[in-house]
């Protein structure tokens, strides 16, 4: 999927699409939805994108945070406080499942004998 699929979502969510199913022209979203897009990205411990036309490969859990979050955020940025508190519930559930399948090593000191402290 492409930053551009995830951002033709997002807007169809928020209710941005024009009824011909194309898409508003706005400068300012279209870098919103990026920013966005990035912002939820690393905070799904995954790697930003640089354009709308980079592919975005994670897990199908994660792709639906990833547009869930980005329309938090640009609902939130809209200035919508009624569908942010929407979309934020839906990007919390949606988050903590995806990101159950991101393992995390822990630092652990060692003590003299060898074993953890």
């Amino acid at each position: 999927m492409k930053g551009y699929e995830v951002y033709k979502k997002v807007l169809n969510l928020l209710g941005y699409m024009n009824n011909d199913d194309s898409i508003t022209a706005d400068s300012a979203l279209y870098k919103s939805a990026l920013y966005a897009i990035n912002q939820i990205l690393l905070d799904l411990k995954q790697n930003e994108i640089e354009s709308m036309n980079d592919a975005i490969n994670i897990p199908k859990p994660s792709i639906e945070a990833l547009v869930y979050g980005a329309a938090m955020i640009l609902s939130l940025i809209g200035g919508d406080g009624e569908r942010n508190r929407i979309f934020t519930e839906l990007y919390n559930a949606k988050r903590s499942t995806a990101l159950n399948e991101v393992n995390t090593v822990l630092d652990v000191m060692p003590n003299v004998d060898g074993g953890a402290i």
